[in-house]
């Protein structure tokens, strides 16, 4: 077991009062070592809240969320900051790039709290990005690249760390057709080839149904 959420509760405002909004209720989750779901829902209905508090950005209400049998709940905003570095890589909708940096030099930015970029990590980074087809960009800043090779640099910047789970929030959402069941590949063969653990919120029912299950979010609970 990679990944458990107990009895999460999580809701919006002050509890008890009238403008309180509750999103998830008592949500149970666990999931395998390098199973892939997909996490679909109305607008609202809380997934991006649900892959935050996997990805440990924010806290349950109520609950415990455990790692390989870790139990998170109680770690200090620097352990959880360590452990996200260490354990997870995030995919965005929007690819987040640093505008004044290269391709390159935003991939190596989930290894820089390390200290100095090791000759290995330097490599590791070259070969995913000769393997997601985007070297000859390699130097170009963000501006000089279209949306889907951004995309494309925001997954490969994910995996630096060689993380266990991967969290992707909508990760084709602001791409064209094309791009987008490229990314969808991607992200999938990718997960595959390093054994991944791999959780996406998504609209898209193509790379929804491409997943191990398929969760649908409604009233708070994991259908």
């Amino acid at each position: 077991m990679l990944l458990q959420l107990k009895n999460i509760s999580k809701g919006y405002g002050e509890q008890g009062s009238h403008n309180f909004r509750p999103v998830l209720e008592n949500l149970n989750l666990e999931i395998q070592k390098g199973e892939k779901l997909s996490i679909v829902g109305q607008s609202g209905s809380g997934k991006t809240t649900l892959l935050n508090l996997i990805g440990t950005l924010d806290s349950p209400d109520f609950g415990e969320v455990f790692f390989d049998g870790k139990n998170l709940t109680g770690y200090s905003k620097k352990e959880l900051a360590d452990f996200r570095n260490q354990h997870l890589g995030f995919v965005f909708q929007l690819h987040h790039l640093m505008p004044q940096l290269s391709l390159l030099e935003n991939v190596l930015l989930p290894v820089l709290p390390q200290g100095k970029v090791s000759k290995e990590q330097k490599e590791w980074a070259e070969n995913l990005i000769k393997r997601v087809g985007i070297w000859d960009q390699r130097h170009q800043k963000p501006s000089e690249m279209s949306g889907g090779e951004c995309q494309r640099t925001a997954v490969v910047r994910a995996l630096i760390n060689k993380p266990e789970l991967i969290l992707a929030d909508e990760p084709t959402g602001a791409l064209d057709e094309k791009n987008a069941t490229a990314l969808s590949e991607l992200l999938i063969q990718l997960s595959e080839e390093e054994n991944l653990t791999l959780i996406t919120v998504t609209h898209s029912s193509e790379l929804a149904n491409q997943m191990d299950k398929r969760y649908t979010l409604r009233n708070g609970k994991l259908e």
